[in-house]
């Protein structure tokens, strides 16, 4: 039983001689102390709107009166100005793409593309085309040709059916 005591009395010994050692060292260092709150997120700057691409750069504003823009920093208030007129945004679905409708009655010519935001004013390096030649067939002249391969049909189906002649 003594052994036990002195292995005990041994423990404490040590376990108070680590206490005593240490109590200095505990009581030099300062305690961290954290903000009540965090702080607030900080918000960048807005930046320059940038253009890389108009898609298309040739269009018929009668058949695909719309443009998408490809670029950066492009918000839902970015504004479009095709040679000066104000375009309709259409769609914004993220900072890099806008969706863009040609102003109404823009006679044919090149345009130079501007799209502000809250930073500023950039115009695209590549001028915008618009070219309302018609170059390809009108709806009258489709429904035309529709009507005379109807006709010829029919010629031909009567011609080999027996019996009618």
């Amino acid at each position: 039983m003594t052994a036990v005591r002195r292995l005990a009395a041994a423990g404490l010994a040590t376990m108070t001689a680590v206490v005593v050692i240490s109590l200095p060292a505990m009581a030099a260092t300062k305690p961290v102390t954290r903000p009540a709150t965090p702080p607030a997120p900080v918000r960048p700057a807005a930046a320059l709107p940038q253009i890389y691409q108009l898609t298309p750069l040739k269009v018929n504003p009668t058949i695909q009166p719309n443009i998408m823009i490809l670029g950066q920093h492009l918000t839902p208030a970015t504004t479009v100005q095709v040679g000066g007129r104000p375009a309709t945004t259409v769609q914004v679905p993220d900072a890099n793409h806008l969706l863009m409708k040609l102003p109404d009655n823009l006679s044919q010519g090149t345009y130079l593309v501007a799209v502000t935001n809250e930073a500023g004013t950039t115009t695209a390096t590549d001028a915008l085309v618009v070219d309302d030649s018609g170059s390809g067939p009108s709806n009258l002249m489709m429904l035309a040709g529709g009507g005379f391969l109807l006709l010829l049909v029919l010629v031909m189906r009567l011609a080999r059916t027996p019996g009618l002649a």
